[in-house]
């Protein structure tokens, strides 16, 4: 039964693109602390999935080996520039693997505008 009601990946993709997101705007911010700790969350999230949707492990890591740990690198670093291009790559790897899995309906793009929730102050 608990089997039955585990989140799928739509679910755990819906809290890892929202971090994404906030991962954008935190560094945009100069928030490096908010960016670490939302790429940390996201690697969690993962984690969810890799355990309850075994089937999407081999695409989850090749994503994390591939795009994000750059997006994790730059993060630590503090530099912008490295920060917006591995980003811009984690999200045409993202927009890949939508594709690769049958849904190419579902493309990745930066929203906007900072989140409102988290009243982050944009100085870029």
């Amino acid at each position: 039964q608990i089997a039955e009601i585990t989140p799928g990946m739509g679910t755990i993709m819906m809290e890892y693109g929202h971090r994404f997101y906030v991962t954008y705007y935190a560094a945009k911010a100069n928030n490096w602390g908010l960016a670490q700790y939302e790429l940390k969350e996201m690697l969690e999230i993962q984690e969810v999935g890799e355990v309850t949707r075994p089937e999407h492990t081999d695409n989850l890591k090749a994503f994390e080996s591939d795009y994000l740990d750059k997006v994790v690198s730059a993060a630590k670093e503090k530099d912008w520039k490295k920060f917006t291009r591995a980003y811009g790559k984690a999200i045409k790897g993202c927009n890949a693997c939508h594709t690769k899995t049958g849904h190419p309906y579902i493309r990745y793009r930066v929203p906007e505008r900072a989140p409102k929730l988290l009243q982050i102050k944009v100085g870029r």
